[in-house]
């Protein structure tokens, strides 16, 4: 079967939302894609704040390792810089969520996902400092802000709410340009 164009886009946010999820967690409150919740929000919509929602909470304690362990000053704002716009995101994720209908537990939120540092990578990265701790944090920060741009991607080409295109528009573009600075600091990955 051959897919293409938002149909392959959305095939490949619900194949990693569902190959991705490694905990047991409650149910959760299914939306397939393309299905009707709250208003013009489909199921890609609501997977995608949902998901977005879930690694930006899950990246929350990677980023506050940074101060205390990094060599570099640069990787240390720029990770206090993310830690506080990913508060604010969080936030905006949650409202469209409300806006949508969806309520209850996030079903990403206990999950070990693609981009999401887990707790084996926190406890790994409490026991490094100075240059192999930049290290290792810049390659998970790395592959976190990958995944964002990634679903976010998907999101603006199958999202049925034009609310949730445009933040996922908006945040694609803060993650790409933290990206970038991340490359501009230079810390080999390791």
């Amino acid at each position: 079967m051959f897919v293409s164009g938002p149909r392959l886009v959305v095939f490949v946010l619900v194949a990693v939302l569902v190959s991705g999820c490694t905990a047991a967690a409650p149910a959760p409150r299914h939306h397939p894609a393309g299905a009707s919740v709250g208003g013009s929000f489909n199921g890609t919509d609501v997977a995608w704040l949902q998901l977005a929602e879930a690694l930006h909470t899950r990246a929350l304690p990677l980023l506050e390792l940074a101060p205390g362990r990094t060599a570099s000053r640069p990787l240390a704002d720029l990770a206090a810089r993310i830690g506080r716009k990913h508060q604010t995101g969080r936030g905006r994720l949650r409202a469209l969520l409300a806006e949508a209908r969806v309520g209850g537990e996030n079903p990403h939120a206990a999950h070990d996902m693609p981009g999401m540092p887990t707790a084996a990578d926190l406890r790994a990265l409490k026991g490094l400092r100075d240059d192999a701790f930049d290290r290792r944090f810049s390659a998970l920060l790395r592959v976190y802000l990958d995944q964002l741009v990634l679903v976010a991607r998907g999101e603006q080409n199958a999202g049925g709410a034009s609310s949730a295109r445009e933040l996922a528009a908006a945040m694609e573009r803060a993650h790409v340009a933290e990206l970038a600075a991340l490359d501009g600091i230079g810390v080999a990955a390791g």
